[in-house]
């Protein structure tokens, strides 16, 4: 079969000319509507990432906020400790003279009377104690008693002599004792209060 084109030569160019702007035309619609889509996938990437932008601004800025919080808590923390040590260096160094005149008081002997007592904790020794009783054995008894005691420590014998009271009619027996604070409070440890249930079980 034989087909023959009896169309003019114009004609056959403006046909072609015709499709070739047709498909130009579909060519422009299509890239005008990926460009839309592009745009609106853009548009909407564009919105997706500043709000992931703000949220995480947003928790940077919390973080933040949070970490300033937590150092100035953990700067009370540091500052309240150190107040803690420093009040307990105080209370280590205080001497709780109620407690150590009342347990020097107990472990004086019924036959012994104080003459003159001093206490200084800042100087060696802390105590020296001059008093007078009508035996040795009394002065043994009392210088016992007090190396039993939590509060004291080397306890020594100063001085002892023999005096006749104004009546003259019995003898004194003048003693002067020196001795150290051992323990300044009965509530200063643990190992403190066990060594005095310790020793006041020694004593019974």
């Amino acid at each position: 079969m034989i087909n023959i084109n009896l169309l003019p030569p114009e004609l056959k160019l403006r046909r072609l000319a015709a499709k070739r702007n047709a498909s130009l035309v579909s060519y422009c619609i299509v890239a005008v509507i990926i460009f839309a889509i592009l745009g609106v996938i853009a548009k909407s990437l564009e919105s997706t990432i500043k709000a992931n932008l703000t949220t995480a601004t947003s928790n940077v800025a919390q973080g933040m906020a949070q970490l300033d919080e937590d150092k100035d808590l953990q700067e009370m923390a540091l500052a309240i400790n150190d107040r803690e040590k420093t009040t307990q260096e105080i209370n280590l160094q205080k001497v709780f003279w109620s407690q150590v005149l009342q347990d020097l008081l107990n472990s004086v002997p019924q036959d012994v009377q104080f003459e003159n007592f001093t206490a200084n904790s800042a100087k060696t020794p802390n105590f020296i104690l001059q008093g007078n009783t009508t035996t040795e054995r009394e002065v043994i008894k009392f210088k016992e008693k007090l190396e039993n005691s939590v509060f004291f420590q080397n306890v020594a014998f100063k001085s002892s002599s023999l005096t006749k009271d104004q009546n003259q009619e019995a003898e004194k027996l003048k003693f002067t004792l020196e001795f150290d604070l051992e323990q300044k409070s009965i509530t200063g440890s643990v190992s403190g209060i066990n060594q005095g249930f310790k020793k006041m079980k020694e004593i019974k």
